[in-house]
């Protein structure tokens, strides 16, 4: 397992320990961590590729008012925005992302 790996994994673990209105936050940007990592398949609608591209473009746009929106949510999850999408890239390119997937709906599950 290598540290970025593990990085993600205790980002996972501190969404835990936060205050309702920071879990609130840490909830979108972790929805739009599945969103952006749904795996690919050839019988899949168009909806759910266009949901992935948007995900993507979410983080890491870089104006307009899509950035705005990230770099809000980004604030009140109390998550610097350029280390929000740096975590993202990195869950993005997990080659363990089936396991990083399922950590994060275990804990949105809990919430």
């Amino acid at each position: 397992m290598n540290k970025d790996y593990l990085g993600i994994l205790t980002e996972i673990d501190k969404y835990e320990e936060s205050s309702p209105e920071r879990l609130l936050f840490l909830s979108v940007i972790f929805q739009a961590l599945l969103d952006a990592t749904k795996e690919k398949t050839r019988v899949e609608s168009s909806r759910t590729s266009v949901e992935r591209a948007n995900a993507r473009a979410w983080f890491f746009c870089s104006v307009g008012v899509t950035c705005e929106n990230f770099e809000y949510v980004c604030e009140n999850a109390g998550m610097d925005a350029q280390y929000t999408r740096s975590f993202a890239l990195k869950v993005i390119n997990s080659k363990e992302i089936k396991y990083v997937r399922q950590r994060i709906r275990r804990v949105l599950d809990k919430s």
